[in-house]
């Protein structure tokens, strides 16, 4: 009686990705220019950031004035102050400000040029898709609580004169990044079972 052995082949071609359905190519095709919208908004976001720290660095002129209430370009109320006539160290103290306020707008663009490139490589449920989905989430955030940690700052520091750091559009941007960073996990969470279950198969 003889024994029969079937053995597997050593090398296996790789399999033919399916088509692309017509969803996935408006994905990609959208997803790549997000990327170019993302992109233009990053550089326009570093722009106006350089901009505003050459300003206050080196603008000496009365057209832009800080008070109370808000910084002014133009026309300005009594209460207010020349940026430029302010000390070295004070106009210095604000460049900080300056950055740390503009740091998360620059990174939440970037993460999102990010996030639309995996897109557009097809990788959309990815755990690094889910993991650039959660950082969005992580950076609009930050993005959120930069005023009231910069008003603690100046308070501490007695540097402070624009005490109008409280918006309503923080507390929403707070609210909103915290759902996409819940949303990101939740996407990651998802990816871990669906890969325990092909490897269970």
């Amino acid at each position: 009686m003889a024994a029969v052995l079937h053995l597997k082949p050593l090398y296996r071609a790789p399999a033919t990705p399916p088509p692309e359905s017509p969803a996935q190519r408006r994905v990609r095709l959208g997803s790549r220019a997000a990327v170019w919208l993302f992109t233009g908004l990053f550089a326009l976001a570093a722009l106006i950031l350089l901009t505003a720290i050459a300003t206050m660095l080196f603008y000496k002129g009365e057209l832009v004035r800080i008070g109370p209430d808000n910084c002014y370009i133009g026309e300005a109320p009594a209460n207010t102050v020349a940026f430029g006539s302010l000390p070295l160290v004070h106009r210095l103290v604000y460049v900080g400000v300056g950055i740390a306020r503009a740091t998360p707008i620059l990174m939440m663009f970037w993460s999102l040029r990010d996030l639309f490139g995996g897109y557009a490589r097809g990788e959309v449920f990815s755990r690094d898709a889910a993991r650039r989905f959660g950082r969005v989430g992580g950076w609009l955030c930050a993005y959120a609580v930069s005023p009231f940690l910069c008003h603690l700052f100046l308070a501490a520091t007695g540097y402070e004169i624009d005490k109008n750091w409280a918006h309503m559009a923080s507390l929403q941007a707070f609210i909103l990044g915290l759902l996409v960073l819940v949303i990101g996990q939740v996407m990651q969470v998802g990816r871990e079972i669906e890969e325990d279950r092909e490897a269970f198969v």
